[in-house]
């Protein structure tokens, strides 16, 4: 069986400090030595978790799947495997079986990982992770998601549209967060049973939509950004 390790680094150790590249989260650029193993880097938090396999071109020979990083991070962060989900290009990674190649990705990719609301950890003190009290109304599980976001997120969203960075990467970089965290919203609200509740249903529509406004307003401003380097630079 092939062997798989695992540390985090703060997120100011990642080497995007010293060196370009794409700030998404889904990319599939390789970023690593041909000599060594290859590698994925897992984004929990402000840490990076890195998983190491055996050897150079596991991932390309088929060698390594979703289970393999997900079961590495799960041991890393102390949790049970189904509390992990791992999140590629905007998609969620559901199938443990898939091989990375199949799905595109290269070693050196970056993915999120989420982990379920459920369980938490006071991991400064070592607590063992506990039951959450999660409310039995769908619908109020829905208020709470939605203004949940709307206190975090919509200060952010002000001042990205408003005063966002002037340069492109650092721009490029608050529009990345600012989506994983909208992200974080949609998957919360998806796994909300609604119990055929046609009210709860109705409300989980509308907050998905407002999610979906939030998106569209940091799109917009990216794209107007990007409208005006492309004027610029016709001069």
């Amino acid at each position: 069986m092939r062997r798989f390790f695992g540390y985090a680094a703060p997120e100011q150790a990642h080497p995007s400090t010293n060196q370009k590249h794409s700030s998404d989260y889904s990319t599939s650029r390789h970023y690593a030595d041909d000599s060594k193993p290859d590698h994925i880097l897992v984004k929990h938090g402000k840490q990076f978790l890195r998983v190491d396999f055996s050897s150079p071109g596991d991932i390309a020979k088929g060698h390594a799947t979703v289970g393999d990083v997900r079961a590495t991070t799960a041991r890393f962060l102390g949790r049970g495997k189904d509390d992990i989900t791992l999140v590629f290009g905007g998609k969620k990674l559901l199938n443990d079986k898939e091989k990375l190649v199949h799905l595109k990705i290269a070693s050196g990719a970056r993915m999120l990982a989420i982990v379920s609301k459920h369980w938490k950890a006071n991991e400064a003190m070592g607590v063992p992770p506990k039951k959450a009290a999660v409310p039995a109304d769908p619908i109020e599980r829905i208020d709470n998601v939605l203004n949940a976001a709307a206190a975090e997120l919509v200060p952010k969203i002000d001042q990205f549209v408003t005063s966002s960075p002037a340069d492109s990467s650092d721009k490029s970089d608050k529009h990345r967060i600012l989506s994983e965290l909208i992200l974080q919203r949609l998957f919360a609200l998806d796994e909300i049973d609604t119990h055929e509740n046609p009210e709860a249903r109705r409300r989980r529509k509308e907050a998905v939509n407002k999610l979906h406004e939030y998106q569209a307003r940091i799109d917009a401003a990216m794209s107007t950004a990007d409208t005006s380097e492309t004027s610029l630079s016709s001069f």
